[in-house]
């Protein structure tokens, strides 16, 4: 068994977590004083449901189709619990760390949402603006603008056309068909998800910028707000010192690592972006302010509720015994979990699983990636809030059984 558990006191930051190489407990000195329960209390004292927490992920590590998980608790802004369990291929012993690289999937488009309102905030791009007509045209009495394709509001049928990106085609190409497919309400009226109508706004940031949109994420984005591995993209990732690679298939017998080759690498804002759980750690702590980067004012914006997503609150199922609403924003969900607001994102491609789940208010933030097909790991981030608020058992991962 191939585990690493890391839990530290409120001051812990990215730098104490990079050097720690053992599982007990650590303690690290702030850059200046700040608020401890008890000095330089273990964070199992400070957060009791940690010990819960571990116990649950080590219940889940044990069903034979998780591969490899790595996850972390934010707390206050800062790492309390950073956990890794298992492979980077299945029967290999090479361990998943923090630095190891897994595809993102859907949470990159909490990146593109990001990138959208700092171009806004300096001016580049106006995203009340509509997209142009060469770009992405559809029926109705008018496009739609940035921002309602950035929160899907683009009236298209859910997922449109995803097959054919899965079958080969380009995404333009793709694109150019969406002009001749009936809507499912007016433009801006109603939450329909999508991925290619999603990757118009590549072309748009392109133009804008003068710039590649992967390129200008890593120059705008990556680089500069210090994500330590992120990247874009299958050959990025294999060039990687340590990759995650996908095992595919929900009902598998035995566990066999597949092609992380994928078509979605050519849609880059909707699902192209390697990340580490370091990446992820960084990129929770930008987005709760706790880390310099993104101003209250791009924050603010990102995380708004744009438009309610019913067909997303009913896809909920039994979660919505905690959850009242959800609504879409730029590049985000947002979550009504028993009155506290949530800002979110999961991402799935075959072989790969991704959550970011954030609580600003508090400074609570709860990250995981996986490199398999498997139900447990879904319901994560539920089971933490129940641990974590003490309202509920935390049971969702017990509900779970192999089949």
């Amino acid at each position: 068994m191939i585990r690493t558990v890391l839990t530290a006191a409120f001051s812990l930051t990215l730098s104490a977590l990079a050097g720690a190489q053992t599982s007990e407990a650590i303690v690290s000195q702030p850059s200046a004083p700040q608020p401890s329960p008890s000095g330089l209390a273990d964070a199992r004292t400070a957060y009791p449901y940690l010990d819960s927490l571990e116990a649950r992920l080590d219940g889940a590590m044990s069903d034979r189709r998780i591969v490899g998980l790595v996850a972390a608790v934010i707390e206050q802004g800062e790492p309390v619990f950073v956990y890794t369990h298992g492979e980077t291929v299945a029967g290999s012993g090479d361990a998943v760390t923090r630095e190891t690289l897994f595809r993102a999937a859907s949470v990159s488009k909490t990146f593109t949402g990001t990138l959208l309102g700092m171009l806004e905030a300096d001016g580049v791009i106006d995203l009340a603006a509509p997209v142009p007509g060469d770009v992405l045209r559809l029926q109705g009495s008018r496009q739609p603008t940035l921002e309602e394709i950035a929160s899907h509001r683009t009236g298209l049928p859910p997922n449109a056309y995803d097959l054919d990106l899965e079958a080969g085609q380009s995404p333009a190409r793709i694109r150019n068909r969406l002009a001749s497919v009936d809507l499912l309400c007016p433009v801006g009226d109603c939450y329909t998800y999508q991925n290619i109508a999603f990757s118009a706004l590549e072309t748009v940031v392109a133009d804008a910028t003068g710039e590649d949109f992967s390129q200008t994420l890593r120059a705008r984005l990556l680089e500069p707000l210090g994500l330590p591995a992120a990247s874009v993209g299958t050959a990025a990732l294999t060039a990687s010192p340590s990759w995650a690679r996908p095992h595919s298939g929900w009902r598998r017998v035995i566990n066999i690592a597949g092609d992380p080759e994928t078509p979605y690498d050519r849609i880059p804002s909707a699902s192209g972006l390697n990340l580490s759980l370091d990446d992820m750690i960084v990129w929770a702590q930008l987005q709760l302010g706790t880390r310099p980067g993104l101003s209250d004012t791009v924050r603010g914006r990102i995380h708004a509720p744009l438009t309610v997503t019913l067909r997303e609150t009913r896809r909920l199922g039994d979660l919505r015994q905690r959850v009242d609403q959800t609504w879409y924003g730029l590049g985000w969900r947002i979550y009504d979990w028993e009155g506290r607001t949530l800002v979110l994102h999961s991402g799935y491609l075959s072989g790969y699983g991704a959550q970011i789940v954030l609580e600003p208010e508090t400074g609570f933030a709860f990250v995981a990636l996986w490199n398999s097909d498997n139900r447990p790991a879904w319901w994560l981030w539920p089971t933490v809030m129940d641990l974590r608020t003490g309202n509920g058992t935390g049971s969702w991962l017990d509900r779970f059984e192999e089949d």
